[in-house]
């Protein structure tokens, strides 16, 4: 049986894991630059507040102090992540961590009132020992683990088992076909045309159907809700295909000076995301953008890419690149609102292929300095050592004005007693 363990709101628990007094309150996380709601309490989500909604349309439930707001604190969240995925591992069963929030853990041999006690166990745990709440689905498939989990957060006990096939049928009956995992809001528009508006009616249709209208990822859903496991176990992720770092301004920026210092911390983020996974990348891209809302300006986007030979990881060479990557799309007398870096074409450092031109002596010399500047990084939890490119007092950084302190990873802002 496989068990899914859900965090409740994480971001706003978090928060309030550390200011109690906000408890049964209705609070709300926003995106960088405080733009956008990306995290809500469950009172948030009874006041109808939306997810992506702008944060100033509820400018008046603010002034009245019935919704508080908080920018995003990644630091914090991560931290309080791997806390729970630590106690989950004290449980010595077979653990897949599927995102910040959630992960699946595989028990055999338990009846299904050793099931329910072993849930019951770890949302105890959890809650003693990081003080964030959790809700337990538990299935025959990770599909049916994650129906019983929506289940669970509406119950008392925050823990549900599906284990016979009266409440299997009941329960995808009751399931929505937009909320049923790997189906989503396209392919529900699709099905419904059909007729097949919950899980249940997905289940019915023969498996042709089912393959010609949802792929063979839409059969393997299918497969799952019947209670036949598709999904593969993965006991280590697989690596990203692709890294991604890029961010709005708070303020826009005009100077060529200016993007170059934000793409090179770019760069230099997701190099160290690369450099975790142990690869290397053979394609960078950088794109810009000015602001498509702003009415006085003509909009501008574009991006360049190039081919890295040989492939690496270090942070120096991606520099290099990037900029003159920024220097080809740059347009001066430009307001720019965004910016970012895709690194992409990965391959594992220890398989590099050096050509007549590449010096192994200096590959492993640059390996080496990487490593000796994360390992420095990590251990004091911020950019310590970082490239002059990026910039000492940097101005485009984003707006976090509601930003939580890092309560649990940074000493001078760790909690204090009075």
């Amino acid at each position: 049986m496989f068990l899914l363990v859900d965090c409740n709101n994480f971001y706003a628990s978090c928060e309030i894991v550390f200011q109690p007094k906000l408890k049964g309150k209705a609070l709300v996380v926003l995106s960088n630059n405080d733009g956008c709601v990306i995290a809500r309490s469950k009172e948030a989500k009874e006041m109808n507040i939306a997810m992506g909604e702008p944060i100033f349309l509820y400018k008046s439930l603010i002034k009245q102090k019935k919704l508080h707001v908080f920018s995003s604190n990644f630091a914090l969240y991560g931290d309080m992540s791997q806390r729970i995925q630590q106690i989950l591992f004290t449980f010595d069963l077979p653990t897949e961590i599927y995102s910040i929030d959630e992960a699946f853990l595989f028990a055999e041999g338990f009846s299904n009132e050793g099931l329910k006690k072993l849930a019951i166990s770890i949302r105890k745990k959890i809650k003693k020992w990081c003080g964030i709440p959790v809700s337990i689905g538990i299935g025959k498939t990770k599909t049916l683990a994650k129906v019983a989990n929506k289940i669970a957060k509406k119950s008392k006990s925050g823990v549900c088992l599906l284990s016979t096939e009266i409440e299997i049928e009941k329960a995808l009956k009751n399931t929505k076909i937009e909320d049923v995992w790997g189906i989503g809001f396209r392919y529900a528009k699709k099905l419904k045309k059909y007729g097949i508006y919950n899980a249940k009616n997905l289940t019915d249709q023969k498996d042709e159907f089912i393959k010609t209208k949802l792929t063979v990822m839409g059969l393997r859903t299918a497969l799952e809700l019947r209670g036949k496991s598709c999904i593969a176990w993965e006991d280590v992720p697989p690596p990203r295909q692709s890294i991604l770092c890029s961010r709005s301004f708070s303020n826009k920026l005009t100077s060529f000076s200016q993007l170059k210092e934000a793409v090179s911390y770019f760069v230099s983020s997701a190099a160290q995301k690369l450099r975790d996974q142990k690869m290397i990348a053979g394609y960078l891209s950088v794109f810009i953008t000015t602001s498509p809302f702003d009415k006085k300006n003509i909009y501008y986007g574009n991006s360049s890419h190039v081919n890295l030979s040989p492939p690496t990881s270090f942070t120096g060479d991606l520099i290099k690149n990037a900029h003159i990557a920024l220097k080809e799309i740059f347009k001066a007398h430009l307001e720019y609102k965004k910016a970012g870096v895709l690194l992409g074409d990965f391959s594992d450092e220890n398989l590099l292929q050096q050509d007549l031109f590449t010096s192994s002596k200096s590959f492993e010399r640059k390996k080496r300095l990487s490593k000796a500047v994360d390992k420095i990084n990590r251990k004091q939890k911020k950019q310590s050592v970082f490239f002059a490119s990026e910039g000492i007092h940097p101005k485009w950084n984003s707006a976090s004005t509601k930003k939580s302190p890092k309560y649990t990873s940074s000493w001078e802002e760790i909690l204090k007693i009075q």
